[in-house]
């Protein structure tokens, strides 16, 4: 830990630390009778409702060592065997690495560069996703000891929460650190965390994050400094080695102590030499060499740990794919504090099950099962009933139903292909697995010959069911026509006598109108009952060991907010922060009663108490434009280039931004990694107004700068090259991207989003008669016919001049060649048809033959587009086929 114990308070803390279960943490809102005796009787490791006295032990390191060890031997009598509160196939494995700063900038160098790069790579495929919680710079210099203490250790909380026993390395020398004086900490800190008197931070975070829980994922290497000591400079002695007797006296007896407190397989000593000093990155540094042994040992140590703590996800004959193991992430993150609807669930079980003698049929022209429109206010809960109507069902008509379900919170905007695909997967798998032919080739059923979606759709036994929700996700301005998504794009093909669509949207939105155009029953989510909030504050409160007064929940059953669902949760969660038992109530009287007034409430309390309001901005504003949130381990990267390092931003500023603004946001999967979104779409509105202010200039900005992150300095390659093409086109970078998916970088984009991208960007005008300026033929040069061959993506002298797909010789099926000729308009052709001609690729002018006829010069290549591209465009009326790039 950095010696912060002469900083001036900058920011005061309202609220105490959240931590993980299994912990003592701050009284409960309502006192309890219960003895400690009485909890560890009930509970081995529940001692959440007690208030927990620090530990005072004799300043004698002795003494000190008796006494702590006798404390630890009574926290392993409690069972720690918890795995985490991740109730999914995928996980997150943050693995915290704690020593003092000042002399092992060389150790951590080594684990983020190739220890943990190595171990993401390794573990990546299984569904882990390593997160390393580095505070290695330590913090801001006006952070208080408060602030500096919570930091580090809510970092250790948030790995404990998430894998139980955390994952945790411990460096230790010869310091041992700063010790607070314990008059000095904050009561709710060393009631919190039991402070240990004398301890330094460094071994408070041994104690609790290893030593307490005689934790088997905990590895402690022990540097053997003789060579470093004896050539270091003397400058930097006191860096490496603590100058006061005690402090001396202490870190020799933790050495001492280690092995008889953690198993011998969970230390290891390692040499290292003194390498001079090296002044590269601009500050003179203690360069030390020799850590390859370290290395390997380090990540060893870790790959075995998380194999044997999640052999789950190791197993060889596990079958469930990347999509299902997400998708059912998010279900099980929906359903944890689930308010049980009963009306609702009833009429959603009525539909799919063909019981629709009580539903009122609105707009009634289907020629299979209408629609079923699940509607609300936002944040009413449609997610979390759905979420729990599909788990259930999922169990409850097994084999009796085909149950496909599509929740967009996360995804890509343009997904409706992947959906499709997906759903027919689903299909082609049932049928091929229940041996059903094809009526028509008593063949198996197969999308690559002429079968069709409703052929595949008829010839299924057992009921369809597709349920879909958040389609209007990043929909902030209703501008979206859902007419060209799924499921309407290929309504015609899903509906059937046996098919049920559940959709959920918002009232009076653009998607509620596309559902009202087609023949649907209406379902509207009511308000919440007193009595359902009133088991939700419950359930809730409960999980966390905290129970409110009767006046105290009368008086957040009764705000009239309550009736919507987002609102009542973000008063719970943020109540459950409050850990000032005798100003509980008067918190409650001052919550709003609408969920814009307490949004406005909670945002203006977090940017008061972060004090920061360009890095707050700055966080908002990137989450706001990334319309499939960010991943975690990029954050601080991302901070840092945006703010141009004008404001000092690292791992520690980071944990704290986060910790006062979590209450805003969520978590989802997405391809393996886990990302930040905004909890829910009332708050993403909301700030949309507040930061971005309906901004063009700006946002363009913003995406100009993500897309330029994403391509030069994003650590995660594979997905950096979608955000590169979302960016680029939210941001108006037309010439951009397409240069990009023209270039070697974009030669891994996906076939279907190269052409999807690129058929967006075609000129929409219309065009006039054939072969004047108005409807000019599209030619490449002999230059440029020549590179159409040499491009890995063009490899055949007939590319698509869109997508650059190969066009294959007209079959007798196939639209004909001269209909499909790529024309342009005058804007993208030239002025002078009758006399020039301009390449479409080079933009060069080039002088046509002359003669009888006016034709391009020889060996110029005539251009053409394919047969899809045809398609997009209308395919009745011959339309531009240049880019509109401006």
């Amino acid at each position: 830990m950095a010696d912060t114990s002469n900083s001036q308070q900058i920011v005061s803390l309202e609220y105490p630390v959240q931590v993980h279960p299994g912990y003592p943490i701050l009284p409960p809102i309502l006192s309890t009778n219960h003895t400690v005796e009485q909890e560890n009787a009930s509970s081995s490791s529940n001692t959440n409702n007690v208030e927990v006295e620090c530990e005072k032990l004799p300043l004698d390191v002795k003494d000190f060592w008796i006494k702590l060890r006798e404390h630890i031997n009574n926290e392993r009598l409690k069972s720690y065997d918890k795995h985490g509160n991740q109730r999914t196939s995928n996980k997150v494995v943050r693995i915290f690495v704690s020593s003092t700063f000042t002399d092992f900038f060389n150790e951590r160098e080594v684990l983020i560069k190739k220890v943990f790069p190595a171990l993401r790579d390794e573990m990546g495929p299984a569904g882990i996703q390593i997160i390393d919680c580095d505070l290695r710079w330590g913090v801001p210099k006006d952070s208080t000891t408060e602030q500096t203490i919570l930091a580090c250790l809510e970092e250790l909380d948030r790995c404990l929460e998430d894998n139980g026993q955390p994952f945790f390395i411990g460096l230790i020398s010869d310091k041992y650190g700063w010790v607070p004086k314990l008059n000095d900490l904050p009561k709710h800190i060393t009631e919190t965390y039991r402070w240990i008197d004398g301890a330094s931070i460094t071994l408070m975070e041994f104690i609790h994050g290893a030593f307490r829980r005689n934790n088997p994922n905990a590895f402690f290497l022990i540097r053997k400094s003789e060579n470093l000591l004896t050539n270091l400079p003397e400058k930097y002695n006191d860096k490496f080695r603590d100058k006061d007797e005690l402090s001396q006296k202490q870190v020799k007896e933790l050495k001492s102590q280690l092995s008889e407190i953690m198993s011998p397989e969970q230390i290891f000593s390692y040499d290292c030499s003194y390498n001079g000093l090296d002044a590269s990155s601009g500050r003179e540094r203690v360069k030390i060499d020799g850590f390859q042994e370290f290395e390997e040992r380090t990540k060893s140590f870790l790959s075995e740990a998380v194999r044997k703590w999640y052999p789950e996800n190791f197993n060889a004959d596990n079958s469930v794919n990347i999509e299902e193991k997400e998708m059912n992430t998010f279900l099980l993150n929906k359903t944890q504090y689930y308010i049980d609807r009963s009306d609702e669930y009833s009429a959603l079980f009525k539909y799919i099950t063909g019981d629709h003698k009580d539903f009122i049929l609105i707009n009634d022209k289907a020629n299979g099962q209408p629609l079923m429109a699940l509607s609300s206010q936002p944040g009413d809960g449609k997610t979390m009933l759905l979420a729990k109507f599909v788990l259930d069902m999922e169990e409850k008509m097994k084999d009796k139903a085909i149950i496909y379900y599509y929740f967009a919170e996360g995804v890509y905007q343009y997904g409706s292909h992947f959906t499709l695909t997906n759903l027919q997967s689903k299909l082609l798998k049932y049928l091929n697995d229940n041996d059903i032919k094809s009526p028509k080739t008593n063949e198996k059923f197969d999308y690559s010959d002429d079968t069709s979606l409703e052929d595949v759709i008829a010839a299924i036994p057992i009921p369809v069911i597709i349920i879909v929700d958040g389609l209007e996700k990043g929909d902030v301005h209703h501008t979206r026509n859902y007419e060209d998504e799924f499921p309407f794009l290929w309504l015609s093909s899903l509906l059937s006598n046996h098919t049920y669509i559940i959709i959920s949207t918002e009232l009076n939105s653009n998607l509620h109108q596309t559902i009202r155009n087609h023949s649907h029953y209406a379902l509207e989510l009511k308000l919440l009952t007193s009595e359902q909030r009133s088991l939700y504050i419950d359930m809730f409160f409960h999980s966390f060991n905290k129970i409110l007064e009767s006046e105290q929940k009368s008086l957040l059953v009764d705000n009239k907010g309550g009736e919507n669902f987002i609102f009542l949760s973000y008063v719970c969660e943020n109540l459950r922060q409050f850990g000032d038992y005798s100003l509980v109530t008067k918190r409650l009287k001052t919550y709003p009663s609408t969920l814009d007034d307490l949004l406005n409430f909670l945002l203006d309390e977090a940017y008061e108490i972060i004090d920061n309001r360009p890095l707050t901005d700055a966080f908002f504003k990137l989450l706001l434009i990334s319309d499939i949130g960010l991943i975690e381990s990029d954050m601080v990267n991302i901070l840092q280039h945006y703010l141009n390092r004008n404001i000092d931003v690292n791992q520690m500023i980071w944990a704290i931004l986060r910790r006062h603004v979590k209450i805003f946001l969520d978590t989802t999967w997405i391809t393996g990694s886990q990302y930040i979104i905004f909890r829910d779409s009332s708050i993403e509105k909301l700030l949309r107004q507040r930061c971005l202010k309906d901004d063009a200039n700006e946002i363009r900005t913003l995406h100009a700068f993500m897309a330029e992150f994403y391509r030069k300095y994003s650590s995660t390659k594979n997905y950096a090259t979608s955000r590169v093409l979302y960016h680029y086109e939210q941001g108006h970078m037309y010439q951009e991207l397409v240069s990009y998916l023209h270039s070697p970088e974009g030669f891994i984009v996906a076939r279907h989003d190269r052409e999807n991208y690129l058929r967006r960007l075609r000129c929409t005008n219309t065009l006039g008669s054939v072969d004047t300026i108005d409807n000019q033929r599209a030619f490449a040069c002999n230059a440029c016919a020549k590179r159409l061959i040499m491009y890995p993506f063009m490899i055949q002298k007939s590319p698509c001049i869109i997508c650059s797909k190969h066009i294959p010789p007209p079959s007798s099926t196939e639209i004909p060649l001269e209909k499909r000729e790529a024309r342009l308009c005058q804007k993208h052709g030239t002025n002078d048809y009758s006399q020039n001609f301009q390449c479409m690729l080079c933009k060069k002018l080039q002088p046509v033959s002359t003669g009888e006829s006016s034709t391009p010069p020889k060996n110029s290549l005539p251009l053409y587009i394919c047969v899809e591209c045809w398609l997009s465009g209308g395919g009745t009326e011959s339309r531009c086929s240049g880019f509109a790039l401006d």
